[in-house]
């Protein structure tokens, strides 16, 4: 490999760049800084002129990532996409035809004065079909809705769940499907309470009478511009009732949320197994039953999961109390607020308050990844990520792994039965590394060709859009006769990585394994630092305050003992009020403490996977001593330890702004700023390697 060269500084391209980098962030006069107690000053002094506002080491990723999927999108051929001088006669090849699909669905999304023309009329023969389905005049203010409703109502229902829209319930995972959390070699299908449209399921907002009553204001205004042939004054009445639905649905559905909040359970603890036969009698309206027959045709389970069961039929007694206009118009105000991003209208925009996300090309980016993610994955992948990235990337995330089983064997807080299981857990771990080899595998052209071989894409880009998600419909639910699938990577372009406890997967996608925090010609001390500390990270989370509570088999099963939960809950407690201790700038100036609580179980897998990290790259340095880390150039007097956690630490450089902070303190993620001084305070190794005056962490718990 690259980094181990004769030379004392490395001084090739990545290594360059690394440096670059690094030496951007590097305070000037790093030397009169003390990392002991101000390393994130230390290693991210530049981080404001280098990125400006709202930006850092993770965003700078993502541009490039978008710049190169753009480049790939835009290429004349698929041999320019793939970064090859085309040596192809003219005939027609697999790859031209995928190629030519993927780009015949971005030159549609890019047409934006055909789109622009053609304005909401997409949206509204839509609404058209979905109301032949099941046809009320929006007047039908006063009828009840009835047994004679049902099958149009179940038939409208359907037509949008094979778009995957499902109208009146949500998923409980991304999809339709997940494994079983009680037996994970079986997949089952699973329905949850539906999400309320406003505000992103804010549900505190439908008791507030004047955001209800701004609502209905947006509802009316987007039945005007959408619905066909309705008036104002219908639109407004439409309107009106339809909120009102919602509100009656979140008085049903908050007791339920209220409940889920206050239990540590992830949720899980109130999805059960019921039969066909079970949900169809107490909740019949919505036909649960025959959705699943009809999109699973010859694969119907014998029984599907269902989140709250007592919900159900509440949710079904609260359809017959409203009329036939109000719940048919909830089906049309779905439609709309789905699919309204899809076209370009200004009128129907400014109503909804829909924002453009970034330029047109980035939209489209965005929507192509959507109808043709696994094409343009292709293209990726051969663009980014050589097979030598692939085989370190492996290599680094077994050696992570092993010493994470290996810290976790000498846990004297843990009993010698759950420490037994813990260890066979991190063993069983899957590993998903750069991009799928299977449903399909993304570098083979063939594969491809069969996964999109029912799709034909026209040039009408809305056209495309429903096409495509018909096409992911049926794909999800034919996943019902297939064990779980264990490597399921999600977008690979995501410059993130994911621990997947109903699996017990970690998945380290292509999009992160980039520079500048990984390349294999890199030092390894850079690597390990950095995408090392998030594989760590990732393994940990399959421990941490959620991971905890699912087994070795990915099953939910809170499988420590007693006294191991209590020795956990104790040392975990120290990170939560270490955490609550942080103070950051928010809005106004304002000092915010980080909620340790809620950020507790990203802290925990923070210290775990930097340790594992950490240890990993100590071992692998044993096992090659006529070898050694060479310096990054402009960075030599650092030691390879220290310029280990410098490299991880550079990682989370970023700027939030006081207004993007507020958004942060309100996720599951500490700022990057607490997540750096964190690492700093709970590592041994740091504090000794910066020769810190106290070595001993601050909090430690793997």
């Amino acid at each position: 490999m690259g980094q181990w060269q004769s030379q004392e500084v490395c001084t090739t391209p990545a290594c360059i760049h690394a440096a670059s980098t690094l030496l951007k962030g590097l305070h000037p006069n790093w030397a009169q800084i003390d990392p002991c107690t101000d390393f994130d000053k230390m290693v991210c002094y530049g981080a404001p002129e280098h990125f400006g506002e709202d930006g850092g080491t993770m965003a700078e990723m993502g541009k490039r990532t978008a710049n190169i999927l753009r480049k790939i999108l835009e290429s004349p051929n698929h041999a320019a996409a793939a970064g090859v001088k085309s040596t192809l006669s003219a005939r027609a090849t697999t790859e031209e035809d995928n190629f030519n699909m993927l780009r015949t669905a971005y030159a549609a999304c890019m047409n934006v004065e055909s789109i622009v023309n053609a304005g909401v009329q997409p949206l509204a023969d839509l609404i058209i079909t979905v109301n032949k389905a099941w046809p009320v005049p929006p007047t039908d203010l006063k009828t009840a809705v009835s047994e004679d409703d049902v099958e149009g109502f179940q038939t409208a229902s359907l037509l949008l769940e094979g778009l995957g829209v499902p109208a009146f319930h949500s998923y409980c995972m991304e999809g339709p499907i997940m494994p079983d959390y009680l037996d994970a070699k079986t997949n089952r299908v699973c329905f949850g309470a539906p999400k309320l449209l406003f505000q992103g399921n804010n549900i505190s907002a439908y008791f507030d009478p004047s955001a209800m009553s701004m609502y209905s204001k947006v509802v009316a205004s987007a039945f005007s511009l959408t619905y066909p042939k309705i008036s104002d004054e219908n639109a407004v009445s439409l309107a009106d009732a339809v909120v009102l639905f919602e509100m009656d649905l979140a008085n049903i559905i908050a007791p339920y949320a209220q409940a889920a909040a206050a239990r540590d359970d992830q949720g899980y603890g109130t999805i059960q197994n019921v039969t066909l036969q079970e949900i169809a009698t107490a909740a019949p309206v919505f036909g649960f039953e025959k959705i699943i027959a009809t999109l699973t045709p010859g694969k119907t389970p014998p029984g599907f999961l269902l989140d709250e069961p007592t919900f159900w039929p509440e949710f079904n007694n609260l359809i017959a109390n409203h009329s036939r206009a109000a719940v048919h118009g909830y089906i049309m105000w779905k439609t709309i607020g789905t699919f309204a991003r899809d076209v370009v209208s200004t009128d129907l925009w400014t109503a909804m308050g829909i924002e453009p996300r970034g330029e047109r090309w980035e939209q489209c980016i965005e929507s192509t990844d959507g109808m043709l993610r696994h094409i343009l994955e292709h293209y990726f992948v051969l663009a980014t990520y050589p097979d030598a990235s692939l085989q370190a990337a492996e290599k680094m995330t077994t050696n992570v792994r092993k010493q994470f089983e290996k810290r976790i064997s000498t846990l004297d807080w843990m009993s010698t039965e759950s420490k037994t299981r813990a260890v066979k857990k991190a063993e069983n771990i899957q590993q998903n590394i750069g991009y799928p080899r299977s449903n399909p595998n993304v570098r083979s052209a063939t594969d491809l060709a069969a996964f999109y071989s029912n799709l034909t894409l026209t040039a009408t880009h809305f056209t495309n859009l429903l096409l495509t998600r018909q096409h992911a419909s049926l794909l999800a639910f034919a996943a019902i006769s297939s064990p779980p699938d264990r490597k399921n990577f999600g977008n690979i372009a995501d410059i993130n990585a994911f621990y997947t406890p109903w699996t017990n997967s970690i998945t380290i996608p292509v999009g992160i394994s980039q520079l500048p925090i990984f390349h294999p010609s890199l030092p390894l001390y850079a690597t390990y630092g950095t995408l090392g500390s998030v594989i760590g990270h990732e393994i940990t989370h399959g421990f941490d305050s959620s991971g905890r509570h699912w087994s070795e088999d990915a099953e939910r099963e809170s499988f420590w003992d007693n006294s191991t939960v209590s020795a956990f809950s104790q040392r975990a407690q120290c990170f939560v009020e270490q955490y609550s201790a942080f103070q950051v700038e928010g809005a106004g100036g304002a000092a915010r403490n980080v909620d340790g609580l809620a950020t507790l179980g990203e802290n925990l897998s923070d210290a775990g996977g930097l340790r594992a990290a950490y240890d990993a790259w100590v071992a692998e340095r044993k096992a090659m001593p006529a070898t050694w880390d060479q310096k990054l150039p402009g960075l030599e007097k650092f030691t390879s330890e220290q310029m280990f956690f410098i490299a991880y630490a550079s990682t989370w450089c970023d700027t939030p702004s006081p207004e993007r902070m507020e958004l942060i303190l309100m996720g599951e993620h500490a700022p990057s700023v607490t997540r750096i001084k964190g690492g700093a305070q709970n590592s041994r190794a740091f504090r000794e390697a910066w020769k810190c005056k106290v070595k001993e962490p601050v909090c430690e718990l793997f």
